[in-house]
């Protein structure tokens, strides 16, 4: 062993008595000649430590770069992870896209075929496979149209009249044709409009010259022409501090603000427009709010008054007020109802009676004749108007309401 050796190799340097020399000598002879015997020197044990700190340090490197490979794989490994997950999100991404496109692009195809639906649908209308041909006679002027055309307008008189349920009803004259006694003016400007319709669902109305301007509304509204009825607002030209967004008019300063709607009310057939209340701070005070009909649009310093000429007005919490009505009418119509929050005041115009219909919440609370003298000059137009008194009232107008269709809603919301 090592030691032993060691400890020879020692023990051969260290000096000696007399006596025992020669043995020493003797046993470091026999023992370089152990160790030639075994291949080694004299420095043989000193190779032997320097073999085992290579060996060593071999084998730390060995490991060291076995832990290095190992750390790579892990590296590795992780990243393999990372980009498994990284391209498994992208391409459940790119599946979720493309579905959405798919149901995208389905949706446009039906809408398409819709659209494709109804196209076929109006042209059937258009050009039906059999032409029913009526032959007119408006006044002395002969129109021959399709029986389809004549009934464009869903809903109106003109349908009506020549569908197929009341076809019959009509006796042509020798010639063959129907005759109708109406202005030969405002039909042919009726058929223009059902002629483009044919080609053109929403095709622009013909130009009206201004004389038959009147007598154009007349038709209009005795047919129910829809396309040819102007829809009615409150004048969003006025000189006054109220603030008027659309239909929906707000008191912003005290005193009486008064303002009109564009258009007259339409003479031809009864006529009502109403009122609702969305807000009235003065609301239980005597006045404060006025809602009626006056024969022109007040202009200068009438839009701080209620006492208007050519006019008639309930004044919330009082009655009827103003000289388009004799003083006996009144009485005719209930005094001291007052415009609460949230109620509807609401008037009608029968143009049969030349008469004004006055309705709280879808109850009728009277009725008052205009003034035969004014009739025909003064009270010949007649545009509604509203005058707010306090800061912060709001009150929404509605042309053309039904006062049924108003009962039963408030009824509804009561309940």
């Amino acid at each position: 062993p090592f030691w032993l050796l060691a400890l020879l190799c020692f023990g051969s340097r260290a000096p000696h008595p007399a006596g025992e020399a020669s043995d020493c000598d003797a046993m470091a002879t026999r023992s370089d000649a152990f160790g030639a015997a075994r291949g080694l020197g004299r420095e043989g044990p000193l190779r032997a430590v320097e073999t085992d700190a290579q060996m060593e340090s071999s084998f730390r490197r060995l490991l060291a770069a076995i832990e290095a490979e190992r750390e790579d794989i892990r590296s590795s490994w992780q990243q393999l992870q990372e980009d498994r997950e990284g391209n498994a999100a992208e391409l459940e991404q790119l599946r979720s896209d493309t579905e959405d496109w798919c149901m995208s692009e389905k949706a446009k195809i039906d809408a398409q075929w819709k659209r494709l639906d109804r196209l076929s649908e109006r042209m059937a209308d258009f050009w039906p496979k059999e032409f029913d041909i009526v032959k007119i006679n408006c006044s002395g002027t002969v129109y021959e149209l399709t029986r389809s055309t004549l009934c464009g307008i869903e809903g109106s008189y003109l349908a009506e009249l020549f569908s197929e349920e009341h076809s019959h009803a009509i006796r042509p004259d020798a010639d063959g044709c129907l005759y109708l006694d109406v202005n030969p003016h405002c039909f042919a400007l009726v058929v223009e409009y059902l002629q483009n319709r044919r080609l053109r669902v929403d095709a622009p109305l013909p130009v009206v010259p201004k004389t038959q301007l009147r007598n154009m509304e007349l038709l209009a509204e005795a047919w129910n022409l829809t396309p040819f009825l102007r829809e009615n607002r409150v004048n969003p030209v006025h000189t006054t501090s109220l603030h008027i967004v659309g239909n929906t008019i707000e008191a912003t300063h005290p005193g009486w603000q008064l303002v009109s709607s564009q258009y007259a009310l339409p003479l031809a057939n009864p006529y009502a427009f109403e009122v609702r209340i969305r807000s009235n701070p003065g609301a239980g005070s005597s006045g404060g709010m006025a809602i009626g009909v006056c024969g022109h649009v007040p202009v200068g310093n009438e839009i701080h008054s209620i006492l208007l000429p050519d006019s008639v007005m309930y004044t919330s919490g009082n009655g009827l007020i103003g000289n388009a009505i004799d003083h006996a009418e009144v009485a005719n119509v209930r005094p001291g109802c007052s415009f609460e929050e949230g109620c509807v005041f609401a008037v009608r115009h029968e143009p049969s009676t030349h008469s004004l219909q006055w309705f709280l919440d879808g109850e009728l609370i009277g009725s008052s004749a205009l003034r035969e003298e004014l009739l025909d000059d003064k009270m010949r137009l007649l545009f509604p108007v509203f005058a707010l008194y306090v800061p912060g009232q709001v009150v929404q107008v509605q042309f053309r309401a039904s006062i049924g269709a108003t009962r039963v809603a408030l009824t509804d919301e009561r309940r």
